[in-house]
């Protein structure tokens, strides 16, 4: 593949991957034996395609009888019936000296595009692209694309011109030209030049320069820039000799024949995505077996180790690092259960302890045996109990508890297995009636309600109960007028003259306020009302205000954030179209600040416009320095200039600013035409520009 530049990346990934001290499958040619097609192919058609090379015969025919001179070109046949001169896509990746070839230019110019395409079958890493081309030049313009959805979209990697005008041409002013973060998508002249004609090679590294090419575990940005599941040449231009230019807009077949493009070697330098957590990526898939799995280690499972294995997720899963491999422990299940699930919140409130002991990670066990539950299965379930004698591991750990079900609820404490009492009964030992419960075994609610009778009495016969103060009913059950809480009965404690009575709600208390006044004692104003006892109207736009309206001391009205005013029926500065009151928005460099008209026009600096103070002013160019134009009054056709800062002229001026005469023209700022005769004029005129009137006449 051309094993010096091979070489010499694979030395500085395995480099990197060793200062990692992480796991890392090895780098191997990941295009080998993969499917590769291309949109078009020299000799598909239904006859033998004519194609020239463009190096030139220096070789007489009768000394090799197998070159086919024609017009002194070395010409041959492709034929995809003759495996002999058949070139079709799966000669580049196969490591034969065969190669692949596009139709030549003579078919057609629309085979300056065609793609070629290596579906790697399934997600990979990739660290270069090494090219090698047969019997043509490098290709003029081109991009080398990747797809992480198994071809259904594509996203440029890289791309190759002959020049920068070349780039800003196919691909956009904004292309970038050198790199700058990880994911840079730059253009490249290098690979373009027509030397050499045959056998040129293109090593394109992925990794080489850029800001994280040595601390790939640290940069997400980087890890999501090598990944792919196809990998796509979309060939734009073939590279053509300046002498062959009109001839091929010309079609002339002489000519075109010469052009297409030809590769013999196409290696993808590569690794499986398996996350630091497997040095080895053998495992072949029963249902794809040109699938690779990883070989997951640190109790890692998934095809890429992407997700820690059943019983050992104490801890969310993470990529392994150079500072920590990361490894996923197991749950702490004190030997209840083998499974286990990684709950966020669980770790976030410490309620999981790990098998260090300490409460750290989310891991919550499922599936507890043994009469257990709990995050841990640590405790036991309802009708079970752990005797004190018993540790967490054991697996007779829970007891089941021997309760009497007619006085006790069938749980029991834990510890001492003591029994827990229904609620008619007296704790400890079941063996009296609770308080309110009378006619024990039996334990029958009283008629009257202990809290609210006098003298503890339970039973009246169906009678009325002899009640406390404060509370009232047949049984002493509800609090009296003017009382809330049931059964601590408080008072209301209604303030007087801002309420419509003593009494209030039965069961929060809330008293019956009159209108401008509020709290559950009517003890202040109402919201929209202040200064109390008063409880004066606050004078605000309820559009503008919060939920509280104004000050409930001063009346001062609280606003939102985006309106103002004193009654909060403005728009705020940096907002307009009240009572709407949208942003402004303002370009932070071509505004005066960020407050704007009712209209939402921003107050813009001299050298910017519109709307947003985002584009530059007549008369300035190149947003966002907005640069001024500079443009001659006199040749100049207004103060306006193009994109780079170049005017436009009048017909009879010239240069970057229109500040000179155009070649014809002369006296400058008038610009006259110069009107010489040419039968007078020296062969060595170059035009009469500044010179003054006959000076080179014969």
């Amino acid at each position: 593949m051309g094993g010096r530049h091979a070489a010499a990346l694979l030395a500085a990934f395995l480099a990197t991957a060793c200062r990692a001290q992480i796991l890392n499958p090895p780098y191997f040619n990941l295009a080998e034996g993969r499917t590769i097609w291309a949109t078009a192919t020299c000799g598909d058609s239904a006859s033998p395609e004519l194609y020239c090379k463009l190096v030139g015969a220096n070789l007489d025919k009768q000394d090799n009888p197998h070159i086919n001179l024609i017009q002194g070109q070395v010409c041959d046949h492709c034929d995809g019936t003759d495996p002999r001169r058949a070139h079709p896509p799966e000669n580049a990746i196969d490591g034969s000296e065969h190669w692949w070839q596009s139709p030549p230019l003579s078919r057609g110019t629309r085979f300056n595009e065609v793609n070629l395409t290596i579906d790697l079958g399934q997600e990979f890493h990739v660290a270069y692209v090494f090219i090698k081309m047969a019997n043509s030049p490098r290709p003029g313009v081109w991009v080398l694309e990747r797809s992480t959805d198994e071809g259904k979209t594509y996203q440029a990697w890289q791309y190759f011109a002959d020049s920068y005008a070349d780039c800003d041409t196919y691909f956009g002013p904004e292309v970038e030209h050198g790199i700058s973060r990880d994911d840079s998508v730059i253009c490249e002249t290098k690979f373009s030049k027509v030397v050499p004609l045959e056998g040129g090679e293109m090593v394109i590294s992925l990794l080489n320069g850029r800001p994280s090419a040595n601390n790939f575990t640290y940069s997400p940005v980087l890890q999501e820039w090598t990944k792919a599941t196809n990998v796509r040449l979309r060939l734009l231009r073939t590279k053509t000799l300046l002498g062959h230019l009109m001839s091929v807009e010309r079609q002339d077949p002489t000519v075109t024949r010469r052009y297409f493009y030809s590769i013999k070697d196409i290696n993808i330098g590569g690794r499986c995505v398996c996350n630091g957590h497997a040095d080895t990526c053998d495992i072949t898939d029963p249902s794809n077996p040109s699938k690779l799995n990883c070989s997951c280690q640190h109790h890692t499972c998934g095809p890429q180790c992407e997700q820690c294995c059943p019983g050992y997720q104490q801890n969310k899963w993470q990529r392994a690092s150079i500072d920590n491999p990361n490894v996923c422990e197991p749950c702490n299940c004190f030997g209840h259960s083998n499974d286990c699930y990684y709950d966020e919140k669980v770790d976030e409130r410490q309620e999981s302890l790990n098998v260090h002991g300490i409460y750290d990670g989310g891991g919550v066990c499922r599936n507890c045996q043994h009469n257990t539950e709990g995050v841990n299965c640590h405790k036991c379930r309802p009708g079970f109990y752990r005797p004190f004698n018993k540790l967490l591991n054991a697996t007779d750990v829970c007891q089941p508890c021997r309760c009497d079900l007619t006085f006790s609820s069938g749980n029991c404490m834990e510890g001492s297995g003591q029994c827990e009492c229904r609620p008619e009964f007296l704790p400890p030992n079941c063996d009296q009636c609770n308080a309110g419960y009378y006619g024990y075994p039996q334990c029958r609610p009283c008629d009257c309600h202990a809290n609210g009778t006098q003298g503890r009495v339970c039973q009246v016969n169906g009678g009325q109960c002899p009640c406390r103060r404060y509370y009232e009913g047949k049984n002493c059950d509800r609090c009296a007028p003017g009382y809330y809480g049931f059964p601590d009965c408080r008072p209301c404690d209604c303030h007087p003259s801002a309420s419509l009575g003593a009494s209030c709600d039965a069961e929060s208390g809330q008293c019956t306020c009159r209108n401008s006044y509020g709290g559950r004692q009517c003890l202040h104003c109402q919201v929209g009302f202040y200064d109390y006892p008063t409880c004066k109207l606050c004078s605000c736009d309820p559009t503008g205000t919060t939920e509280e309206v104004c000050s409930n001391q001063t009346g001062q009205c609280l606003c939102k954030p985006q309106y103002g005013g004193p009654r909060c029926d403005q728009c705020a500065p940096g907002f307009y179209n009240f009572p709407n009151c949208i942003p402004c928005e303002c370009d932070s460099k071509g505004s005066l600040g960020n407050s704007c008209d009712n209209g939402g026009k921003c107050h813009c600096l001299a050298s910017f416009t519109g709307l947003r103070c985002d584009q530059c002013a007549p008369g300035y160019y190149s947003y966002p320095d907005c640069n001024p134009c500079g443009c001659d009054s006199y040749g100049s056709v207004g103060l306006s200039c193009g994109s780079d800062g170049t005017c436009f002229c009048k017909p009879s001026f010239d240069g970057e600013k229109c500040d000179r005469c155009k070649k014809g023209f002369y006296n400058y700022p008038l610009c006259e035409g110069c009107n010489c005769n040419p039968a007078g004029i020296l062969a060595t005129f170059g035009g009469c520009g500044s010179l003054t009137s006959g000076e080179l006449c014969e």
